[in-house]
């Protein structure tokens, strides 16, 4: 695999900026501040994006994120680039960092998509078609400013992958892991006699609880038993001081059903003499209301006297008519009067005066005239005044008469009433004490006779029901409120009570029963025996409830027994586990050892060819433990000593080689892993500095380098030693006046052609 460029679309201080980098060696010089960091972590995740599992970043993800987001506006965070692979294919990958997500397309076969091969925790990851996840590929090919030796802290994490490379068969499931799993699962699902929480341990206490829960069972059991003979002992007195109440009961309900009989009989008796009688109730009460009629009936009345009401009647007819024939006549103006005369005498004289001719006659018949006619007209009103009040004194005389007639009139027939409502009250109460007297028997005629026969009738009636009332009242008595049938359906229930409660008693009880009754005792011995009841049954209460708690807690001695051979079964075969386990362990061990000897020896020689350029000859040995990726140096015939120890410079030199042997055999068969450098050789002197370049010159050859550094040296190394023909170029980072730094490529097929593309 190479890379044959990386676009910042959104990353860092860049936006749409392109680096283009051929097959060999790529030196990217530049002064601080010119982005070489950036482009190295954008080559990082280009190739690898970030992960997009669950859960919280990591730390080193929040910090990538901190450090690489783009510096103006955050709504971007893309990056993408186009890498070649070995077996012909060309790919542009593209990742949004911003949501963790990403693509994998042919440039070639028409956007082909590849994502599915290379994903890894929710994600495209390119370094997957090298065999590696993103953790390997960073502590492998990808070696960040000042961290050549970190290659050590990913030991652990390069196992799985150094593992893998060292099988014969290269395949995902290596000796170490399944040594992991089996010390793992030994460890955690066994452990040993010490670890407390671990199946071992536990298993251990477990037969140890078991043994003590079975003694703790026998041990219960035996008390079970004690509590069952003591509720058994309860439960016998219990029965005796029922037996005896019940015999107590068997007696007073023998004597309650012979009451009950002899009530029975009573009152039978008392309805035979009851059915004899007979009811005349309602004859009494005729009886007495006829008596009561006749001695309140008035006494005999005297007939009204003076005219009847029907001459007084047609008096008022007379009367009324005579009224009306006055009203009708009308009052006449001609009727005589003192003052008529004159005034006629008066007009007469006038009739002289005007006969006569003369001035004084006429005026004598004028005033003549005039007096005659007023004497005449107030004459004629006064005579008609005077008939009206005739009039009108006739009327008035007719009212008062027609008044008093009627009042008279009214007052007779309220007497001729009242006469005859007295005449029928005698009348009545004479039928009703005759009839009365007829149906008692009274054969006399007289009301007197009558009415005396009637007294005595009652008298002796009352007497009799008194008698019989006495008796229906101690009926009732004896009844008290119920029916003839229900008192012998009673009696048939206590016969039956007793004769149930007298089952199963002891005779002998029940003689005793009836020796204290008759001794007044009876009562005092039913309380001195339901105390004792209650005494008893509190105590069989108390042990049954007692023994119930007991037994609620208690084992079963067959549980017990049973769950002590099921812990001591799993003791066993827990034992037998760690057993096959351990020699299990013991093979794999072994097989691991093998694989380490393996690794190791293809790691030597990979640095050994290498180690002595590298080092100017000083060292010209070295051996690597696979496990902890410690690399051991020597000179000749010297000492083994450890390369981290040795000077910076030194041990830098040792490391990279280590991880370009790492980077060679961690790869896939026929995939060459590129290596992204930010200053490897910063700490070395110039001679090894030299032989560094040199060397990864010549693993450019196999191998795509691309070398960040600040280095003036380096730069002008690559300029006298890159070029076209061994497919190698050195591009300058510088700013272009903008704010965002730009690449320009030299030493390249093409010359001195932009590589920021805009």
């Amino acid at each position: 695999m190479r890379f044959e460029s990386v676009t910042a679309r959104a990353f860092g201080p860049f936006r749409k900026r392109t680096l283009r980098l051929t097959r060999g060696m790529n030196i990217v010089h530049g002064l601080n501040e010119t982005g070489k960091s950036s482009w190295h972590a954008a080559l990082q995740a280009a190739l690898c994006g970030v992960k997009a599992g669950k859960g919280p970043p990591t730390k080193q993800q929040r910090e990538f994120e901190h450090r690489r987001r783009p510096w103006q506006g955050a709504d971007e965070w893309k990056v993408e680039a186009v890498v070649a692979l070995a077996d012909g294919r060309q790919i542009e990958l593209l990742h949004d960092l911003a949501t963790k997500s990403g693509r994998a397309r042919d440039v070639n076969l028409a956007g082909q998509d590849y994502s599915a091969e290379i994903m890894e925790d929710g994600s495209p990851n390119g370094a997957r078609w090298l065999g590696l996840s993103r953790v390997s590929f960073l502590n492998t090919a990808c070696v960040r400013q000042a961290e050549v030796l970190a290659v050590r802290d990913g030991a652990g994490d390069l196992q799985e992958a150094l593992q893998s490379a060292a099988a014969t068969a290269r395949k995902d499931a290596t000796v170490a892991k399944a040594l992991e799993v089996l010390q793992g699962y030994r460890t955690n699902q066994i452990g040993t006699e010490r670890a407390p929480k671990k199946p071992l341990r536990l298993a251990m206490a477990r037969v140890d609880g078991a043994k003590e829960r079975l003694d703790d069972a026998k041990a219960g059991s035996a008390e079970y038993v004690r509590r069952q003979g003591e509720i058994g002992g309860l439960e016998h007195k219990l029965d005796e001081l029922q037996g005896r109440r019940k015999a107590l009961d068997a007696w007073q309900a023998e004597q309650k059903a012979r009451e009950a009989e002899d009530r029975v009989r009573r009152v039978s008796e008392s309805r035979g003499i009851l059915e004899g009688t007979v009811d005349d109730a309602e004859l009494a009460k005729r009886v007495e209301v006829a008596i009561e009629a006749w001695e309140t009936a008035p006494p005999p009345p005297l007939a009204p006297q003076g005219p009847d009401g029907q001459e007084l009647g047609e008096a008022l007819r007379s009367a009324q008519e005579a009224l009306g024939r006055t009203k009708a006549t009308k009052p006449s103006m001609w009727r005589m009067s003192w003052g008529l005369v004159p005034g006629l005498g008066l007009l007469a004289g006038a009739g002289i005066g005007f006969w006569m001719q003369t001035p004084v006659m006429r005026l004598v018949g004028v005033v003549c005239a005039i007096a005659g006619v007023g004497a005449v007209f107030w004459s004629l009103l006064t005579g008609k005044r005077e008939a009206a009040k005739s009039l009108a004194d006739q009327v008035a005389a007719l009212a008062r008469q027609i008044k008093d007639l009627s009042h008279r009139l009214a007052q007779r027939r309220d007497e001729d009433a009242a006469y005859l409502v007295v005449v029928e009250r005698r009348k009545q109460a004479r039928l009703k004490l005759a009839q009365a007297a007829r149906e008692v028997g009274i054969r006399q005629d007289a009301p007197q006779g009558q009415l005396e026969g009637l007294r005595a009738w009652l008298s002796e009636r009352r007497a009799r029901c008194a008698e019989e009332e006495r008796k229906r009242a101690q009926l009732h008595g004896e009844m008290a409120g119920q029916s003839f049938e229900e008192i012998v359906s009673e009696a048939k229930d206590k016969r039956k009570e007793a004769d149930r409660l007298r089952q199963g008693c002891d005779d002998a009880e029940v003689r005793a029963a009836e020796e204290l009754d008759a001794g007044g005792r009876l009562a005092e011995e039913r309380e001195r025996l339901q105390s004792g009841l209650e005494e008893v049954q509190g105590q069989l209460n108390n042990a049954k409830g007692a023994l119930k708690q007991f037994t609620d807690g208690m084992t079963s001695v067959v549980d017990a027994q049973d769950a002590r051979e099921d812990a001591n079964r799993q003791l066993h075969r827990l034992k037998a586990l760690d057993r096959t386990l351990e020699t299990t362990a013991k093979f794999f061990e072994g097989a691991q050892t093998n694989v380490y000897r393996r690794l190791a020896g293809v790691l030597r020689d990979t640095l050994l060819k290498w180690l002595p350029q590298v080092t100017a000859g000083r060292y010209g040995d070295c051996r690597v433990d696979p496990k902890t990726l410690l690399v051991e140096v020597r000179e000749s015939q010297g000492d083994w000593r450890d390369a981290g120890l040795l000077s910076h410079g030194t041990a830098e030199q040792v490391y990279l080689l280590l991880r370009l042997a790492l980077c060679r055999h961690l790869v896939k068969e026929h995939e060459s892993c590129p290596l992204i450098l930010d200053d490897p050789v910063s700490a070395s002197d110039a001679h090894r500095q030299t032989s560094v370049l040199e060397t990864l010159l010549a693993i450019s050859e196999e191998t795509q380098v691309i070398l960040f550094t600040h280095d003036d040296d380096v730069r002008d190394w690559g300029r006298s030693h890159l070029s076209a023909q061994n497919d190698s170029q050195v591009v300058e980072l510088q700013y272009d006046g903008a704010n965002e730094p730009a690449a320009e490529r030299i030493n390249t097929p093409a010359g001195a052609e932009l590589g920021a593309a805009r």
